[in-house]
């Protein structure tokens, strides 16, 4: 018969931002820790407040299966004596085993002959098996500071103040931080302060329910998104929707209540996204919309309790409020006594990157990579990207950002706005309140032509002078955002279709640098940003549900270029997208997995080739019909292919590359590549080369696993 698990972690306020990354440990340790202690069970489930992290794990086994084991002991040669009876070695090793002699037998392993035993091992009752394992999972939970309070080397987040592990209605005596547990827990610090015994795991969250303690984060944050919702319609508005806030909230409180408050509507004169910051940065409140869209003076806020007492916490907030929006309106009114175009010459005393110059160097750099990009994305937006990127850093030398306090966030939009108040056109106002996006992985991205040309510029450049200065990310280490700024260039393009050679773009990219330094190691940085831009594309399509396998086929590829160059498959990110999409859906094609073994042939026998073949295919020295079967099928694949390239049609050019497979299996069968007759043996060759330059001006089908491959 099966019990549930409850393992409730009591501790002193944790900061609202550690708690979700510790019920993914928990989770994840779980999961873990049963499968080592070979308990079967149900769901694994982690949830928490503040004050609490809860595990709960849905029937889990009573006790462990039993176990036979083989022991594997000394070697054959140190177990017996010349006489064939058993040494001090083999005994003891039975006698540690609880088994006799004459119960071992001989096995062969990689190191030779040795002795084992089965040994059997009676399971355990999971209540006896669990104590260790559960105290061993809550010590390792990581968190990004960790404090001491007890004389031991012991550390954790917050102070733990209880335990509760219960295995169904018996307790686990787990033994953590001081403590040994046991069922009681606590309840709400204000509402319900005090003991709450649990009876059994099924019973805790009704329990502390009861105790105003809403133990299910889950269950938190719809309630509190409901309330958030009624007091917002009930105001005539709408909460501005921000999901992130909404979990920060519901990991700072237990009972969750939420209120409406005002501002005086003289402070909607301020830029939308300084009120908005205002209200979300320091006091975690919720700003509402009415149905067209504009800020109302009002704003929700949620507190750890209660309606007692609302009036006097409501003033509270407000008065807290108007201090801030009093500060957002200096700065704000400071600023823009000052131009964007008025503040370009201060950037020269602002260091942009330690080594690499000031934001005005940066800004230069920006000015002409921006019409750069542009002139190849959108020539019509070449003016508006310049200006833009000459001014778009102006922003850091005002009161709002710098600062350095809650609206630094707003670094690039305050700067649109101080541009558009400043008569800027909107084309070149939008672009500078867009050049930070994306800023993460969820965000928006840059929506005008003029503001994708400078987010390119502004993150190409990000990468190029960290390469340049020595700041490469490492491991999981990026401290200086080098990938963030890189997977944001990946996103725009892929996102958004636009085809972009990032080379190139590199190249451009590393240009003032490599001028104002010729002793850099050109060639050397070249290849390492080459590297990690494939890298970094080769996440983006692993992100969007390709195989490795497909995306390895991609980013393989030979493109063509000038000259009769090639250039690697991952330089236009968004055409590899395309190319592996197009190769995952013709997985299922019966001819597709055929095909990629032959090609992994041909690829082989093209590799171990010691001559260099000859710069044509000699169609009068072909001596097999089959030679010329395929030679004939590669031309119908290729003027049947060669106006789908530049359209990208690539559902439409790997059927007809797919058509070759009957007469390349025809060659393989009746055609010996490697005769004695250099001339004969070099022009198969060739051909066999040519028919891969079809396919991998597309796709390298030898990256492809096929079945029985696989590992």
């Amino acid at each position: 018969m099966s019990r549930d698990l409850l393992f409730e972690i009591g501790v002193e306020e944790l900061p609202a931002g550690y708690v979700p990354p510790a019920l993914e440990q928990l989770e994840r340790g779980a999961a873990a820790m049963l499968a080592e202690l070979r308990l079967s069970h149900g769901a694994i489930r982690a949830t928490g407040t503040p004050r609490r992290l809860v595990l709960l794990v849905a029937d889990v086994a009573e006790r462990q299966p039993d176990l036979d084991e083989e022991v594997t002991g000394p070697a054959v040669r140190a177990a017996f004596d010349a006489e064939g009876k058993p040494t001090r070695a083999l005994l003891g090793f039975c006698q540690g085993r609880g088994v006799d002699p004459a119960a071992v037998r001989r096995v062969q392993t990689p190191k030779g002959e040795y002795v084992a035993v089965t040994v059997h091992r009676p399971g355990r009752p999971a209540a006896e098996v669990l104590a260790a394992p559960l105290a061993a999972l809550a010590a390792r939970l990581q968190f990004p500071k960790s404090m001491r309070w007890l004389d031991d080397d012991t550390r954790f987040a917050r102070p733990v103040r209880w335990l509760v592990a219960l295995y169904g209605d018996e307790v686990v005596p787990v033994r953590a931080f001081g403590l040994e547990a046991g069922r009681v827990s606590q309840g709400h610090r204000f509402l319900a302060p005090g003991p709450v015994e649990i009876a059994s795991a099924r019973e805790h969250f009704a329990a502390l329910e009861a105790r105003r303690v809403v133990v299910d984060h889950a269950e938190r944050a719809r309630r509190l998104a409901a309330q958030l919702d009624r007091l917002a319609a009930e105001a005539g508005g709408r909460i501005v929707a921000d999901d992130e806030l909404v979990e920060i909230n519901t990991f700072m409180v237990e009972w969750p209540t939420a209120f409406t408050g005002r501002f005086d509507a003289r402070y909607l004169d301020l830029p939308r996204e300084v009120i908005v910051t205002a209200l979300r940065e320091h006091q975690r409140f919720f700003a509402v919309e009415g149905p067209d869209g504009a800020l109302r003076p009002l704003f929700v806020a949620v507190r750890n309790g209660d309606e007692r007492g609302l009036e006097t916490v409501r003033k509270g907030n407000q008065d807290v409020l108007v201090a801030r929006l009093e500060d957002a309106r200096f700065y704000w009114e400071t600023d823009l006594r000052q131009t964007p175009a008025e503040r370009v010459g201060a950037l020269a005393g602002v260091v942009w990157m330690e080594g690499l110059g000031s934001l005005r160097d940066k800004a230069s750099r920006l000015e002409s990579l921006a019409g750069w990009l542009a002139a190849r994305l959108d020539p019509g937006a070449e003016a508006d990207a310049r200006r833009a990127a000459l001014l778009c850093k102006t922003d850091v030398l005002g009161e709002m950002i710098g600062s350095g306090k809650e609206y630094a966030v707003l670094e690039g939009i305050m700067g649109g706005h101080y541009a558009r108040r400043a008569g800027e056109r909107e084309a070149v106002a939008a672009a500078i309140a867009e050049h930070y996006r994306p800023r993460g992985a969820g965000d928006a991205l840059p929506a005008t032509p003029a503001g994708v040309a400078l987010a390119l510029a502004d993150k190409l450049d990000h990468v190029a002078g960290a390469f340049v200065g020595g700041k490469i990310p490492s491991g999981s280490e990026d401290p200086y955002g080098v990938r963030r700024a890189a997977n944001g260039v990946v996103r725009i393009l892929v996102e958004q279709g636009r085809h972009l050679d990032l080379r190139d773009a590199t190249m451009e990219a590393t240009r003032p640098f490599f001028a104002a330094d010729p002793g850099l190691p050109q060639a050397e940085l070249m290849k390492k940003l080459g590297e990690f831009w494939r890298g970094r594309v080769e996440v983006a399509l692993g992100e969007r549900g390709l195989r490795y396998d497909e995306a390895d086929a991609a980013l393989e590829a030979r493109l063509p270029a000038a000259a009769g160059r090639t250039r690697p498959g991952w330089i236009d990110p968004a055409d590899a997208l395309l190319r592996a999409r197009t190769l995952a859906a013709f997985r299922g094609d019966a001819r597709f997995e055929p095909l990629a073994i032959l090609f992994k042939r041909v690829a082989n026998i093209l590799a171990r080739a010691p001559e260099t073949l000859p710069p044509a295919l000699d169609r009068a020295r072909f001596t097999a019909p089959a030679e010329r079967a395929l030679a004939e099928a590669l031309d119908r694949a290729r003027e049947a292919i060669a106006p789908l390239w530049e359209r990208r049609a690539y559902a439409e050019i790997l059927p007809a590359l797919l058509g070759m497979e009957q007469a390349i299996h025809a060659f393989f069968d009746d055609v010996m590549v490697n005769v004695e007759d250099a001339a004969i043996r070099l022009n198969r060759l060739r051909l066999l080369a040519e028919v891969r330059e079809a396919f991998v001006r597309g796709w390298d089908l030898s990256k492809v696993v096929v079945e029985g491959e696989r590992g």
